[in-house]
This record gives structure tokens, C-alpha cells and sequence, in this order.
């Protein structure tokens, strides 16, 4: 037995027989395996969108529906209907069935996930209401938001292209269009705004947007004026009082030479100058540099001025005197077809004495004096015409008697005889003579002194003249800073002659 068993052959059977026997053990059963247990159940699916389709709506617009969403009662495998979305659960109406206006009862279709059945839509129909489409032309208004730059604002008028678009809505809800407008930042603006496309929506009554509202064209360009709500002009200074007796104005340096004024586009147009400043030289007790500060008033129809107050320093030194020879004299105002020529001063020009700042006099030219003779109205013959005189600013005379001239006017087509002389300045213009007016510094002269004279056989006049000095002193604009400006001439005339 014991070498039966030590036998490799009979190990080698024995192995064989007992896998056999574990094979068929394992196998003798062979009948189809069992499936695992499938557990079905269902589900309600909430508030499902209902989606709309196949409508025309070039035509025809929805306007209501009863119902836009509703619940789906679904079924399916415990283990799919647990893990799907809600979103992938669709519910859709077909209204390609829809033709014309009016309610219209239409039934519900679901789309499920795959694995998922329908149990019921839960309404399974809806009513529609549909409309008929209604276009309307509507003018185009443009609102603003935010605020242009500082002291800065909206002008007038807005410019817009297209001034109206048409507008299509149901005709339900076209009874509640108030208006097509756009919006325009302006955002700080201080120039004119120009947008070549405004976006344009229907509003209704409650200032809603209509949003069914169809606008053609969507579009329009827009110009925005901004405009300043001040006007910028200079100050002219006026003063009032009296130097010491020793003194006289050498500059007067405003600090601040020019002011806003803030009012209604009506009132800015009519602004040129502001004139609201007087200075009380009195408060000048010395020679050398005083500061004056004047109070600033915004002018009648204007809300405010900026700035509030100004401050001049006036130079105030001792005066000086200066004869200035060589000073022209021109004519003025000498009527058509005629000629003029100044016969005495044979040289046309004449000396003065000035008074003043020293530095003032020095600078002074023959040119920056104004001495004009005005002829206007006066027939052929020879006058005694008195001057205007113009001087500059802080600039007076120490002699302040009248001074005149003698002019001969002769008519073109008869000159008189004698050897031809040059022509003096000139001008064809025919203005009446002026009627003398006070200028200030000057003296209101109202005396008559009629006289007779023969210039060489031409004629005779009666000239209306005053016995005190015509002179223009333009003390009401000062000179600024280093500067001096010549003082702008303004005649004062006599009378025409009587014949």
C-alpha cells in the first residue's frame, strides 16, 4: 500500500479525480442566474417652464397665456428618476396651429430624460390670448443721466436723426405707449456731445419698458449742447474821491481783471462788461502802493458773480509836468464833394502841457494824444471848429482853455484860387455834427460866442462854440499793470452854422 502510494502516477489520479469532483460540485446547477430585484417609482416634478414654439409672429403677437408653468408626474427606476436634473424635464406648447387673434385652448407635450415615463402634466392644456400687431410713427425724446462738469449745463435745442421711428406693438398694449425715448450720459461733459447711436425704448405711462415694443429704426443720432452757465467779461473800474493834493495816479493793477457771472443764457448773451466796481481814492492817504479791496454784486436778472471781492493796488506818486509839442491834429466828418484843410496851425499840429506820473509822461507819444476838428454838417467857407481833445489814463492838461483850429472847406468842383496845398486828413463821411456831451474831467460848456470871419472870400459862418476845454479823459478804465493804453478819442463838435 505504502508503495502504491509513493507512486507518482496514482498522486497525479488521485489530483485529478478530486478537481473533477470540485468542478461538477460548482456546475451541477445549470439553470439561468437570478436577477438582482429593480425597485420602479415615480416622482412629481415642480414648476416645469413651459416652452413655446412654431408661432408666427410677424403678424401677430402673444399677449397672454393662463398658465406659464406647471407639474410633471414622471416614473422610472428609483436610481434615474433620483439623479436627474429638474432642467432636463422639458414641457412645450406647438402654436404653429395658430393663425389669427383671439383664445386659443392648446395641449402640452413633454420631452423626458431616457429611462423616465409620463404619468400626467398636471394642466395638460393652456388658453392663449394672441393680437394683432399695430405700427405707430412716435417722436424721439433723449433723457440725460448723470451731471455735466461744474458750472456747466444742458442746453437747447437737442438735435436728433431720425426725429421719429416707428413703433409696432399689440393693440392692447400700444394704448399704453408713452413714449420712444434714449439715454445720454453726459458724465462731466463740457463740450457738445455727440452719439451717432442712441439705443431707443417704448415706455408706457408708468415709465416701464415695453418690452414687445418692435422699433425700426432701433437707433438715432444725437447732438447734446453743453453750455457754460456763466459768461466770462472784464471789470470796468470807476472811481469816486480824490488824491492828496500832492499826488497823482502812476497804476492801478486790479488783481483780478476779468469776472464770471452765472444767470440764464438770455442774461449771459446780453453781458459785455461788469461795471460794478468803484474805488474810493480818498482811501489813498500816501504816495507808493496802496491795496483797495471792492466788494462784488452780482448785476440785476444774474444769481451769483465769482469772485466775491477784488483788490487794486494803486501807485500813487508826485506829480510831474511835460511839454508835449508835435501833437496832429485830424479832421472829422468832412461832407461829400468837398475838401478841408486846417489853415491855422499852418504845421496841423499843436503843443500841450501835461501833468502827471513822471513815469507816465516819459513814455507819452505826439500819437497817443487825440486832437480832432469835426466838420460834419459845415458848408464851403472857413470855420473856427474847437477840438476834442483824448488823453490817456492819469494823463491831464495844466492849461485847460479851449483849443480850436480854423479849417477851410471848399467845394471839389470850385476850388478856390490861390497855389494848391496839400490835403489834410480827410473823411467822407457825412454824419451830422456831434452834440457835445460832459466827459468826465471835462467841462460843460454852454456859452455861445458868434463871430465873423472871411477865409479868403470863401464864405462866412456863425459857429455855435463853447468857451471851456473839450477834453475826453477816459478815467474809468485804468491802465493794466506795466502797460499803458492809449485813450480812445471821442469828439465833441459845435453846432453848424447858421446862414
Amino acid at each position: 500500500m505504502d508503495k502504491w502510494f509513493k507512486n507518482n502516477l496514482t498522486t497525479k489520479l488521485m489530483a485529478l479525480a478530486v478537481s473533477v469532483l470540485l468542478w461538477g460540485m460548482v456546475h451541477m446547477d445549470s439553470g439561468a442566474p437570478t436577477p438582482p430585484t429593480t425597485i420602479i417609482d415615480t416622482k412629481i416634478i415642480e414648476d416645469v417652464k413651459i416652452q413655446t414654439y412654431g408661432f408666427d409672429d410677424s403678424d401677430y403677437a402673444l399677449t397672454g397665456i393662463n398658465i406659464d408653468r406647471v407639474n410633471l408626474e414622471v416614473k422610472g427606476r428609483r436610481s434615474d428618476i433620483t439623479t436627474i436634473f429638474a432642467d432636463e424635464y422639458k414641457v412645450k406648447l406647438d402654436l404653429s396651429s395658430v393663425k389669427g387673434p383671439g383664445t386659443h385652448t392648446l395641449p402640452l407635450k413633454a420631452s423626458l430624460p431616457g429611462g423616465v415615463e409620463l404619468v400626467s402634466i398636471n394642466p395638460s392644456v393652456v388658453t392663449v390670448t394672441v393680437e394683432k400687431r399695430v405700427t405707430k410713427p412716435v417722436n424721439v425724446t433723449i433723457g440725460t443721466k448723470g451731471e455735466p462738469a461744474k458750472d456747466y449745463r444742458v442746453g437747447a435745442p437737442v438735435t436728433i436723426e431720425p426725429g421719429s421711428v416707428n413703433v409696432t406693438l399689440p393693440e392692447s398694449e400700444l394704448a399704453r405707449l408713452a413714449e420712444v425715448k434714449g439715454i445720454v450720459d453726459l458724465d462731466g461733459a463740457n463740450e457738445n456731445i455727440v452719439e451717432k447711436k442712441v439705443k431707443l425704448a417704448a415706455y408706457d405711462k408708468d415709465g416701464k419698458v415695453l418690452e414687445d415694443a418692435i422699433l425700426e429704426p432701433s437707433t438715432v443720432a444725437a447732438e447734446i449742447p453743453i453750455e457754460a452757465s456763466f459768461v466770462t467779461v472784464p471789470i470796468e473800474f470807476e472811481y469816486t474821491g480824490r488824491l492828496p493834493e500832492d499826488l497823482v495816479l502812476s497804476k492801478v493793477n486790479p488783481k483780478v481783471k476779468e469776472v464770471k457771472l452765472f444767470g440764464s443764457k438770455e442774461a449771459l448773451a446780453g453781458a459785455k462788461t461788469y461795471t460794478g466796481v468803484t474805488i474810493n481814492l480818498a482811501n489813498v492817504k500816501k504816495s507808493g502802493i496802496t491795496v483797495l479791496t471792492a466788494d462784488l454784486t452780482p448785476p440785476e436778472g444774474f444769481e451769483r458773480i465769482e469772485p466775491s471781492s477784488v483788490q487794486v493796488e494803486i501807485n500813487a506818486v508826485s506829480h510831474g509836468e511835460r511839454v508835449m509839442d508835435g501833437i496832429p491834429v485830424s479832421l472829422k466828418g468832412v461832407p461829400s464833394g468837398m475838401e478841408a484843410r486846417i489853415t491855422e496851425p499852418k504845421n496841423q499840429t499843436m503843443s500841450l502841457t501835461l501833468t502827471g506820473a513822471p513815469d507816465l509822461l516819459n513814455s507819452l507819444q505826439p500819437t497817443d494824444i487825440g486832437l480832432v476838428a469835426n466838420v460834419a454838417g459845415l458848408k464851403a467857407g472857413t470855420h473856427e471848429i474847437p477840438l476834442q481833445v483824448t488823453l490817456p489814463n492819469f494823463i491831464n492838461r495844466v492849461d485847460q482853455k479851449r483849443l480850436v483850429v480854423k479849417v477851410e472847406l471848399t467845394e471839389i468842383d470850385k476850388p478856390v484860387s490861390g497855389k494848391p496845398t496839400d490835403k489834410p486828413n480827410e473823411d467822407t463821411n457825412t454824419e451830422k455834427p456831434d452834440v457835445p456831451v460832459d466827459k468826465p474831467g471835462s467841462g460843460n460848456g454852454n456859452g455861445n460866442n458868434n463871430g465873423s470871419e472871411n477865409g479868403n472870400g470863401t464864405g462866412s459862418s456863425d459857429d455855435n462854440q463853447t468857451d471851456e476845454d473839450n477834453t475826453d479823459h477816459p478815467g474809468t478804465t485804468p491802465p493794466s499793470g506795466e502797460n499803458h493804453e492809449e485813450g480812445t478819442s471821442s469828439v465833441n463838435s459845435v453846432d453848424p452854422p447858421s446862414e
